[in-house]
């Protein structure tokens, strides 16, 4: 029987943190949901602490013998999953009071794109909206900002079904960061409307690629992936031109980071 809502979580080496997600989901829901977990070939004891989980049919765990990468993994959650509404939900999150209230919001308009504000250890609040990297959307966020295209992190999005195949699923062409970026460009492209949820979810951080990769090792990746989004849909002299803003701005506001951007640049 089909569920209303399915959430798909790719999981790799989260530790406890997948167990106390799901935990908050089961607290938390009482709409007719589902969980399907995409374990990428974790090396550690995430998926077995989740035994708790084995004998509640709602919960199912889909295991992959090789790390597929954040997009073509929640493809397959998708493609594993009965919903009409697909929730992509990071396994470093928990949910919290109020979440069921917002799904039930989902289910009475599911044509629009959902996002969620993320709560962080220390209390601030992210997952605010950042300018797709386009010129003419960085001139409006600057001029005018409400004008602008802006897109949000992939780590909490709620999308009906239908809409998810319309634009095209997530873009495989990136394995780690990039994907969420395409994603909300094609949403744009598709005039699907975004709107912001009024749950707070828990972000804990403690993702793998803080144990895996080294700080500017994350970076060189981040640079790569914006390179292929420019490449899909853009010719390169607007590549350079974003890129030299970017740059710009980090000299203004952010100094510290330039030296690691340009040595990352050059890399790529």
């Amino acid at each position: 029987m089909p569920k209303d809502i399915s959430i798909i979580i790719v999981n790799y080496n989260s530790g406890v943190l997948l167990h106390n997600c799901l935990r908050s989901i089961r607290d938390e829901l009482t709409v007719d949901y589902e969980v399907v977990v995409v374990d990428n070939a974790s090396t550690d004891d995430s998926i077995s602490r989740c035994a708790p989980f084995d004998d509640d049919s709602r919960f199912i765990f889909h295991m992959i013998n090789k790390n597929l990468g954040f997009a073509a993994s929640c493809n397959i959650g998708a493609d594993d999953s009965s919903g009409r509404i697909l929730h992509f939900l990071n396994p470093d999150t928990e949910l919290r009071p109020g979440a069921n209230g917002d799904y039930l919001k989902v289910l009475q308009d599911p044509e629009k794109v959902y996002v969620t504000p993320l709560v962080n250890r220390d209390g601030s609040v992210e997952n605010e909206k950042m300018v797709l990297p386009v010129l003419k959307d960085i001139f409006w966020w600057n001029i005018s900002r409400h004008r602008a295209r802006y897109w949000c992190k992939g780590a909490s999005v709620i999308i009906s079904r239908d809409n998810f195949q319309r634009v095209g699923r997530w873009s495989e062409d990136y394995f780690m960061y990039g994907e969420d970026m395409d994603l909300f460009y094609q949403f744009w492209m598709h005039g699907l409307e975004i709107s912001t949820l009024d749950t707070p979810i828990f972000h804990l951080g403690g993702g793998c690629s803080q144990n895996v990769w080294s700080s500017f090792e994350r970076e060189v990746k981040v640079q790569r992936s914006f390179r292929k989004f420019y490449d899909k849909y853009f010719p390169r002299w607007k590549y350079v031109a974003v890129k030299c803003y970017f740059l710009l701005h980090n000299l203004i506001k952010h100094p510290s980071k330039v030296k690691g951007d340009i040595k990352a640049w050059k890399k790529v």
